[in-house]
Protein backbone atom coordinates (compact mmCIF):
# COMPACT_ATOMS: atom_id res chain seq x y z
CA UNK A 1 0.00 0.00 0.00
CA UNK A 2 0.77 3.67 -0.63
CA UNK A 3 2.64 5.49 2.37
CA UNK A 4 0.52 7.76 3.06
CA UNK A 5 1.60 11.33 4.09
CA UNK A 6 1.17 13.72 7.03
CA UNK A 7 -0.70 17.07 6.25
CA UNK A 8 0.84 20.02 6.86
CA UNK A 9 -0.49 21.65 9.96
CA UNK A 10 -2.53 25.19 10.31
CA UNK A 11 1.01 26.94 10.29
CA UNK A 12 2.36 25.69 7.50
CA UNK A 13 -0.90 26.06 5.72
CA UNK A 14 -0.62 30.06 6.79
CA UNK A 15 2.50 30.48 5.36
CA UNK A 16 2.17 28.45 2.54
CA UNK A 17 -1.01 31.09 1.28
CA UNK A 18 1.22 33.77 2.02
CA UNK A 19 3.69 32.77 -0.01
CA UNK A 20 1.09 32.55 -2.99
CA UNK A 21 -0.97 35.27 -2.44
CA UNK A 22 2.79 37.55 -2.63
CA UNK A 23 3.58 35.63 -5.64
CA UNK A 24 0.19 36.19 -7.05
CA UNK A 25 0.16 39.87 -6.42
CA UNK A 26 3.89 40.55 -7.92
CA UNK A 27 2.10 39.53 -11.20
CA UNK A 28 -0.66 41.34 -10.55
CA UNK A 29 1.72 44.36 -9.47
CA UNK A 30 3.88 43.94 -12.88
CA UNK A 31 0.42 45.02 -15.35
CA UNK A 32 -0.57 48.22 -15.87
CA UNK A 33 -3.65 48.44 -13.59
CA UNK A 34 -5.64 51.47 -12.69
CA UNK A 35 -4.51 52.72 -8.98
CA UNK A 36 -7.97 52.37 -7.53
CA UNK A 37 -8.07 48.44 -8.94
CA UNK A 38 -4.63 47.96 -8.03
CA UNK A 39 -5.41 49.18 -4.38
CA UNK A 40 -8.52 47.22 -4.41
CA UNK A 41 -7.11 44.09 -5.11
CA UNK A 42 -4.43 44.53 -2.11
CA UNK A 43 -6.56 45.11 0.52
CA UNK A 44 -9.02 42.64 -0.71
CA UNK A 45 -6.44 40.07 -1.09
CA UNK A 46 -4.58 40.65 2.30
CA UNK A 47 -8.51 40.25 3.97
CA UNK A 48 -8.86 36.81 2.28
CA UNK A 49 -5.65 35.64 3.42
CA UNK A 50 -5.28 36.85 6.91
CA UNK A 51 -9.24 35.98 7.34
CA UNK A 52 -9.35 39.74 8.29
CA UNK A 53 -12.43 41.55 7.67
CA UNK A 54 -11.58 45.14 8.05
CA UNK A 55 -8.29 46.02 5.68
CA UNK A 56 -7.80 49.69 4.19
CA UNK A 57 -4.82 51.57 2.28
CA UNK A 58 -4.57 55.03 3.63
CA UNK A 59 -2.72 57.95 1.29
CA UNK A 60 -0.55 60.51 3.28
CA UNK A 61 -2.06 64.35 1.86
CA UNK A 62 0.89 66.98 2.53
CA UNK A 63 -1.81 69.36 1.98
CA UNK A 64 -4.14 68.28 4.23
CA UNK A 65 -1.81 67.22 7.21
CA UNK A 66 -3.50 63.84 7.49
CA UNK A 67 -4.37 60.48 6.21
CA UNK A 68 -7.04 59.78 3.39
CA UNK A 69 -8.79 56.21 3.45
CA UNK A 70 -7.99 56.06 -0.42
CA UNK A 71 -9.29 52.10 -0.58
CA UNK A 72 -10.22 49.39 1.84
CA UNK A 73 -13.07 46.56 2.28
CA UNK A 74 -14.97 45.38 5.45
CA UNK A 75 -16.38 49.17 5.92
CA UNK A 76 -19.65 50.46 5.71
CA UNK A 77 -20.76 52.65 3.08
CA UNK A 78 -19.37 56.61 2.61
CA UNK A 79 -16.31 55.68 4.70
CA UNK A 80 -13.68 54.86 2.27
CA UNK A 81 -12.81 58.06 0.06
CA UNK A 82 -14.14 60.21 2.98
CA UNK A 83 -12.76 59.19 6.16
CA UNK A 84 -9.57 60.89 7.31
CA UNK A 85 -7.00 59.72 10.03
CA UNK A 86 -4.57 62.28 11.93
CA UNK A 87 -0.49 61.99 11.65
CA UNK A 88 0.24 62.45 15.41
CA UNK A 89 2.23 59.70 17.23
CA UNK A 90 -1.31 58.92 19.63
CA UNK A 91 -2.87 57.68 15.91
CA UNK A 92 -1.99 54.20 15.30
CA UNK A 93 -1.27 54.91 11.06
CA UNK A 94 0.29 58.38 12.81
CA UNK A 95 2.55 56.41 14.50
CA UNK A 96 3.57 54.02 11.85
CA UNK A 97 3.81 57.40 9.17
CA UNK A 98 5.93 58.86 11.31
CA UNK A 99 8.14 55.91 11.94
CA UNK A 100 8.38 54.16 8.72
CA UNK A 101 7.76 51.15 11.08
CA UNK A 102 5.00 48.41 12.10
CA UNK A 103 2.88 49.39 14.72
CA UNK A 104 1.18 46.15 16.25
CA UNK A 105 -1.92 46.66 18.64
CA UNK A 106 -3.70 43.83 20.44
CA UNK A 107 -5.77 45.72 22.74
CA UNK A 108 -6.59 48.56 21.22
CA UNK A 109 -10.13 49.62 23.36
CA UNK A 110 -7.38 49.47 26.28
CA UNK A 111 -4.67 50.81 25.31
CA UNK A 112 -3.29 53.74 26.90
CA UNK A 113 -0.65 54.65 24.32
CA UNK A 114 -2.86 55.35 21.40
CA UNK A 115 -6.32 57.01 20.90
CA UNK A 116 -9.09 54.73 19.25
CA UNK A 117 -10.39 56.48 15.94
CA UNK A 118 -14.51 56.58 16.30
CA UNK A 119 -14.60 54.63 13.00
CA UNK A 120 -12.71 51.63 14.41
CA UNK A 121 -14.66 51.57 17.56
CA UNK A 122 -18.07 51.98 15.48
CA UNK A 123 -16.67 48.87 13.50
CA UNK A 124 -15.80 46.75 17.11
CA UNK A 125 -11.65 46.76 16.13
CA UNK A 126 -10.03 45.30 18.91
CA UNK A 127 -6.72 43.94 17.29
CA UNK A 128 -4.44 46.11 14.46
CA UNK A 129 -1.52 45.63 12.06
CA UNK A 130 -0.14 49.45 10.62
CA UNK A 131 3.22 48.77 8.50
CA UNK A 132 4.66 51.61 6.13
CA UNK A 133 3.72 51.91 2.36
CA UNK A 134 7.33 53.21 1.11
CA UNK A 135 7.98 54.71 -2.44
CA UNK A 136 11.25 56.27 -3.64
CA UNK A 137 12.52 56.54 -0.05
CA UNK A 138 9.68 58.30 1.17
CA UNK A 139 6.80 56.93 3.31
CA UNK A 140 3.63 56.78 0.79
CA UNK A 141 0.61 55.90 3.02
CA UNK A 142 -0.01 52.99 5.45
CA UNK A 143 -2.10 49.32 4.95
CA UNK A 144 -3.53 48.69 7.80
CA UNK A 145 -5.46 45.53 9.00
CA UNK A 146 -8.26 45.59 11.77
CA UNK A 147 -9.41 43.04 13.87
CA UNK A 148 -12.96 42.72 15.44
CA UNK A 149 -11.93 40.20 17.41
CA UNK A 150 -8.41 39.55 19.22
CA UNK A 151 -5.73 38.82 17.39
CA UNK A 152 -1.73 38.19 18.30
CA UNK A 153 0.29 39.60 15.25
CA UNK A 154 3.56 37.61 15.27
CA UNK A 155 6.26 37.94 12.99
CA UNK A 156 5.02 36.02 10.07
CA UNK A 157 1.92 38.80 9.82
CA UNK A 158 4.48 41.65 9.52
CA UNK A 159 6.33 39.87 7.12
CA UNK A 160 4.03 38.98 5.01
CA UNK A 161 1.91 42.52 5.37
CA UNK A 162 5.42 44.75 5.09
CA UNK A 163 5.95 42.46 1.80
CA UNK A 164 3.04 43.69 0.34
CA UNK A 165 3.26 47.10 0.95
CA UNK A 166 6.56 46.61 -0.69
CA UNK A 167 5.59 45.49 -3.62
CA UNK A 168 2.49 47.86 -3.55
CA UNK A 169 5.27 50.90 -3.16
CA UNK A 170 6.77 49.67 -6.54
CA UNK A 171 3.68 49.34 -8.08
CA UNK A 172 2.77 52.58 -7.33
CA UNK A 173 6.64 54.26 -7.99
CA UNK A 174 6.19 52.89 -12.16
CA UNK A 175 2.15 54.59 -11.90
CA UNK A 176 3.86 57.86 -10.55
CA UNK A 177 6.88 57.64 -12.80
CA UNK A 178 4.80 57.00 -16.01
CA UNK A 179 2.49 59.62 -15.24
CA UNK A 180 5.68 62.20 -14.82
CA UNK A 181 7.43 60.74 -17.82
CA UNK A 182 3.87 61.28 -19.42
CA UNK A 183 3.77 65.16 -18.09
CA UNK A 184 7.67 66.11 -19.14
CA UNK A 185 6.94 65.14 -22.65
CA UNK A 186 4.18 67.39 -22.76
CA UNK A 187 6.10 69.94 -20.36
CA UNK A 188 7.17 73.28 -22.18
CA UNK A 189 10.33 75.40 -21.70
CA UNK A 190 7.94 78.09 -20.07
CA UNK A 191 6.16 75.25 -18.10
CA UNK A 192 9.71 74.13 -16.66
CA UNK A 193 10.74 78.19 -16.26
CA UNK A 194 7.24 78.47 -13.96
CA UNK A 195 8.05 75.02 -11.42
CA UNK A 196 11.59 76.56 -10.94
CA UNK A 197 9.91 79.74 -9.79
CA UNK A 198 7.37 77.73 -7.90
CA UNK A 199 9.80 75.46 -6.21
CA UNK A 200 12.52 78.56 -5.13
CA UNK A 201 8.80 80.50 -3.43
CA UNK A 202 8.33 77.33 -1.73
CA UNK A 203 11.51 76.84 -0.49
CA UNK A 204 11.43 80.62 0.89
CA UNK A 205 8.50 80.58 2.82
CA UNK A 206 9.05 76.83 3.77
CA UNK A 207 12.59 78.24 5.51
CA UNK A 208 10.67 81.42 6.47
CA UNK A 209 8.10 79.05 8.57
CA UNK A 210 11.25 77.29 10.56
CA UNK A 211 13.02 80.86 11.29
CA UNK A 212 9.14 81.76 12.79
CA UNK A 213 9.74 78.29 14.96
CA UNK A 214 13.23 78.95 16.15
CA UNK A 215 12.17 82.26 16.77
CA UNK A 216 8.85 80.74 18.92
CA UNK A 217 11.05 78.21 20.80
CA UNK A 218 13.79 80.91 21.61
CA UNK A 219 10.83 83.03 23.44
CA UNK A 220 9.68 80.09 24.98
CA UNK A 221 13.18 79.11 26.87
CA UNK A 222 13.26 81.67 28.36
CA UNK A 223 10.39 80.97 30.22
CA UNK A 224 11.62 77.68 31.47
CA UNK A 225 12.06 76.89 35.08
CA UNK A 226 14.91 74.75 35.44
CA UNK A 227 18.05 73.95 32.99
CA UNK A 228 17.35 70.66 31.99
CA UNK A 229 13.95 72.27 30.82
CA UNK A 230 15.98 75.29 28.77
CA UNK A 231 18.51 72.46 27.38
CA UNK A 232 15.63 70.74 26.09
CA UNK A 233 14.98 73.90 24.14
CA UNK A 234 17.77 74.80 22.30
CA UNK A 235 18.13 70.93 21.38
CA UNK A 236 14.96 71.29 19.59
CA UNK A 237 15.94 74.50 18.26
CA UNK A 238 19.21 72.84 17.24
CA UNK A 239 17.45 70.31 15.33
CA UNK A 240 14.97 72.56 13.74
CA UNK A 241 18.39 74.89 12.76
CA UNK A 242 19.59 71.45 10.72
CA UNK A 243 16.71 71.79 8.55
CA UNK A 244 16.47 75.23 8.00
CA UNK A 245 20.09 74.93 6.95
CA UNK A 246 19.12 71.88 4.35
CA UNK A 247 16.99 74.40 2.69
CA UNK A 248 19.81 76.85 1.97
CA UNK A 249 21.41 73.94 -0.08
CA UNK A 250 18.59 73.23 -2.51
CA UNK A 251 19.16 73.04 -6.19
CA UNK A 252 16.58 72.50 -8.78
CA UNK A 253 19.24 72.26 -11.58
CA UNK A 254 18.21 68.49 -12.20
CA UNK A 255 14.55 69.43 -11.88
CA UNK A 256 14.28 67.71 -8.45
CA UNK A 257 15.04 69.30 -5.13
CA UNK A 258 18.51 67.88 -4.33
CA UNK A 259 20.98 69.01 -1.91
CA UNK A 260 24.89 69.35 -2.67
CA UNK A 261 25.70 67.94 0.63
CA UNK A 262 28.98 67.79 1.18
CA UNK A 263 28.34 71.95 1.30
CA UNK A 264 25.40 70.90 3.58
CA UNK A 265 27.59 68.80 6.33
CA UNK A 266 29.90 71.79 6.38
CA UNK A 267 27.24 74.50 7.02
CA UNK A 268 25.62 72.29 9.48
CA UNK A 269 28.67 71.79 11.42
CA UNK A 270 30.09 75.03 11.45
CA UNK A 271 26.79 76.10 13.25
CA UNK A 272 26.69 73.71 15.80
CA UNK A 273 28.37 75.33 18.86
CA UNK A 274 30.95 73.41 20.56
CA UNK A 275 30.88 76.12 23.30
CA UNK A 276 34.36 75.66 24.24
CA UNK A 277 37.47 76.74 22.62
CA UNK A 278 39.70 73.50 23.16
CA UNK A 279 36.79 71.50 20.82
CA UNK A 280 37.26 71.58 17.33
CA UNK A 281 34.89 69.90 14.40
CA UNK A 282 36.52 69.11 11.19
CA UNK A 283 35.10 67.96 8.33
CA UNK A 284 35.79 65.60 5.79
CA UNK A 285 34.51 65.52 2.42
CA UNK A 286 34.08 66.05 -1.50
CA UNK A 287 31.89 68.01 -3.53
CA UNK A 288 29.23 66.19 -5.74
CA UNK A 289 26.89 64.44 -4.17
CA UNK A 290 23.35 65.64 -4.16
CA UNK A 291 20.48 63.70 -2.15
CA UNK A 292 17.13 64.81 -1.74
CA UNK A 293 16.52 66.81 0.45
CA UNK A 294 14.59 64.32 2.63
CA UNK A 295 17.49 62.18 2.93
CA UNK A 296 19.89 64.98 3.20
CA UNK A 297 17.58 66.24 6.28
CA UNK A 298 17.73 62.76 7.53
CA UNK A 299 21.75 62.65 7.47
CA UNK A 300 22.02 66.08 8.32
CA UNK A 301 19.99 65.17 12.10
CA UNK A 302 22.09 61.81 12.34
CA UNK A 303 25.33 64.26 12.41
CA UNK A 304 23.73 66.56 14.55
CA UNK A 305 22.93 64.52 17.19
CA UNK A 306 26.23 62.37 16.92
CA UNK A 307 28.30 65.66 17.55
CA UNK A 308 26.39 67.27 19.90
CA UNK A 309 26.50 63.58 21.95
CA UNK A 310 30.48 63.74 21.76
CA UNK A 311 30.25 67.91 22.66
CA UNK A 312 28.37 66.66 25.90
CA UNK A 313 30.08 63.56 26.74
CA UNK A 314 33.16 62.76 25.23
CA UNK A 315 35.51 65.35 26.58
CA UNK A 316 37.32 66.58 29.37
CA UNK A 317 38.74 69.59 30.32
CA UNK A 318 41.41 69.08 27.96
CA UNK A 319 38.84 69.23 24.97
CA UNK A 320 39.61 67.27 21.73
CA UNK A 321 38.94 67.39 18.41
CA UNK A 322 35.53 65.50 16.58
CA UNK A 323 36.14 64.16 12.69
CA UNK A 324 33.17 64.25 10.55
CA UNK A 325 33.39 62.20 7.43
CA UNK A 326 30.88 61.61 4.20
CA UNK A 327 32.36 58.77 1.51
CA UNK A 328 31.07 57.46 -1.11
CA UNK A 329 31.54 54.14 -2.26
CA UNK A 330 33.39 53.80 -5.80
CA UNK A 331 30.03 52.87 -7.59
CA UNK A 332 28.08 55.53 -6.41
CA UNK A 333 25.78 53.20 -4.69
CA UNK A 334 26.36 53.85 -1.08
CA UNK A 335 27.12 56.88 1.33
CA UNK A 336 29.08 56.19 4.49
CA UNK A 337 29.04 59.16 7.13
CA UNK A 338 30.78 58.92 10.18
CA UNK A 339 31.57 60.92 13.58
CA UNK A 340 34.73 60.26 15.47
CA UNK A 341 36.19 61.95 18.91
CA UNK A 342 38.98 61.36 20.40
CA UNK A 343 38.09 61.84 23.83
CA UNK A 344 37.56 59.43 26.76
CA UNK A 345 34.35 57.22 25.04
CA UNK A 346 30.83 57.19 25.85
CA UNK A 347 30.67 53.56 27.33
CA UNK A 348 27.59 51.55 26.41
CA UNK A 349 24.83 53.25 24.85
CA UNK A 350 22.33 55.43 27.52
CA UNK A 351 18.99 53.82 27.98
CA UNK A 352 15.96 55.41 26.73
CA UNK A 353 18.32 58.80 25.32
CA UNK A 354 16.20 60.72 23.18
CA UNK A 355 19.06 61.30 20.54
CA UNK A 356 19.95 57.56 20.50
CA UNK A 357 16.52 57.44 19.70
CA UNK A 358 16.47 59.62 16.83
CA UNK A 359 19.61 58.59 15.05
CA UNK A 360 17.96 54.84 14.92
CA UNK A 361 15.09 55.89 13.70
CA UNK A 362 16.60 58.75 10.90
CA UNK A 363 18.77 55.73 10.01
CA UNK A 364 15.65 53.61 9.55
CA UNK A 365 14.34 56.54 7.41
CA UNK A 366 17.59 56.21 4.75
CA UNK A 367 16.85 52.21 4.60
CA UNK A 368 20.60 52.66 6.41
CA UNK A 369 22.63 50.48 9.32
CA UNK A 370 24.49 52.44 12.47
CA UNK A 371 27.08 50.31 14.24
CA UNK A 372 29.88 51.47 16.58
CA UNK A 373 33.45 50.70 15.19
CA UNK A 374 36.12 50.34 17.55
CA UNK A 375 39.38 53.31 17.88
CA UNK A 376 42.13 53.29 19.87
CA UNK A 377 40.84 55.96 21.54
CA UNK A 378 37.70 57.62 22.15
CA UNK A 379 34.19 56.94 19.92
CA UNK A 380 33.11 56.37 16.13
CA UNK A 381 29.93 55.78 15.13
CA UNK A 382 29.55 55.05 11.12
CA UNK A 383 25.54 55.66 9.34
CA UNK A 384 25.90 53.72 6.03
CA UNK A 385 22.88 54.03 4.02
CA UNK A 386 21.80 53.54 -0.04
CA UNK A 387 22.23 57.00 -2.27
CA UNK A 388 19.23 56.27 -4.02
Amino acid sequence: MPRKTDSPGPELKRLNEYQRTLAAFSRVASEVLPTERLLHYVTAQVSRVTHIRHVKVMCYRPGKGDLLLVAGVGWKPGIVGNTTFPLDNASPPGRCMQTAAPVVIEDLPNDTEFRMSPILREHGIVSALNVPIRIDGRTWGVLEVDADEPRAFDESDVTFLGTMANILGIALLRHETDTKAAEAVAESAREKSFAEVVLREFQHRVKNNLQTIISFLALQRRHASTPEDRSRFVSVMERIHAIALAQDQLSFETGVSNVEFSDYLRALCANIDPQRENVTIQVETERGSLLPLDRAVAAGLIVNELVTNSLKYAFDESGGIIRVTFTVSPDQAEAHLAVEDNGRGMGPPRKGGLGLQLIDAFTTQLDGQVEQEPVAKGTRTCVSFPLA
